[in-house]
């Protein structure tokens, strides 16, 4: 069976800009590929010539093969991707692996999601495979953090994740007075907006961002009452 060493060609079928900083790319997998695509969350590894990395898959799994990453630039792997990432062209991918987010955890239950800098992509994978089962679960709030409100991704699908139940918090951190919203870290934005209508008690949480993030979100959940093993961490 593949596995996360193995490398194997995906096309790219499209990429564009999400903001200054974030590349979107859609590639193309082979079917025995595609079928280790079994969970939101998931990760593989792109090779370049400049070394390897880790990126999150964007998209929920489903059949066809199509699957998105969202490639930081910044770095020499990632903006090697960006540029080698034209239509057409071809990428070194391992088969998607790692334990991804347990859905079925979220299924009766108000939902948490919380995001940080590209920690966004794996939770729109969740975001995309919660909403094709909507009727399962109770509230559902995503508490979204960036330093600026220039830099949130999927800015185009925001609107269309609300209409159909999704609440979207976002929290820009180092923002001016012109941002309409709340402000600050994502924990200090659900503090603030009372978890958004969502009950922590009552609620599965799913976590994607930096080891800071990740540490000040949890203490957050602890305090308002959320049990440690419905709290999900993307691995």
């Amino acid at each position: 069976m593949a596995g996360p060493t193995d490398h194997h060609a995906a096309t790219v079928t499209d990429a564009w800009d999400e903001t200054g900083a974030l590349r979107a790319v859609r590639l193309q997998l082979a079917p025995a590929v595609a079928a280790l695509h079994q969970r939101p969350g998931q990760v593989l590894k792109v090779k370049v010539a400049a070394g390897e990395a880790y990126f999150a898959l964007a998209t929920a799994p489903a059949a066809g093969g199509l699957v998105e990453l969202l490639v930081k630039r910044g770095g020499p792997v990632g903006d090697a991707v960006t540029v080698a990432s034209r239509p057409g062209a071809s990428l070194q991918v391992t088969p998607p692996f790692g334990r991804g987010f347990p859905i079925e955890a979220a299924l009766g239950r108000d939902v948490l999601l919380f995001a940080a800098g590209s920690g966004i992509a794996p939770v729109r994978s969740l975001i995309q495979a919660l909403l094709a089962r909507r009727d399962e679960v109770d509230r559902v709030v995503l508490f979204y953090g960036q330093r600026r409100g220039a830099e949130f991704a999927y800015r185009a699908e925001h609107l269309g994740w609300e209409r159909r139940g999704v609440r979207v918090v976002l929290c820009p951190s180092h923002e001016d007075d012109a941002w309409p919203g709340v402000h600050g870290r994502v924990q200090e934005a659900a503090r603030a907006l009372d978890w958004g209508g969502a009950r922590p008690a009552q609620a599965t949480a799913f976590v994607c961002g930096m080891s800071p993030m990740v540490t000040d979100v949890r203490a957050a959940l602890a305090e308002a009452g959320a049990s440690p093993e419905h709290v999900h961490v993307n691995s």
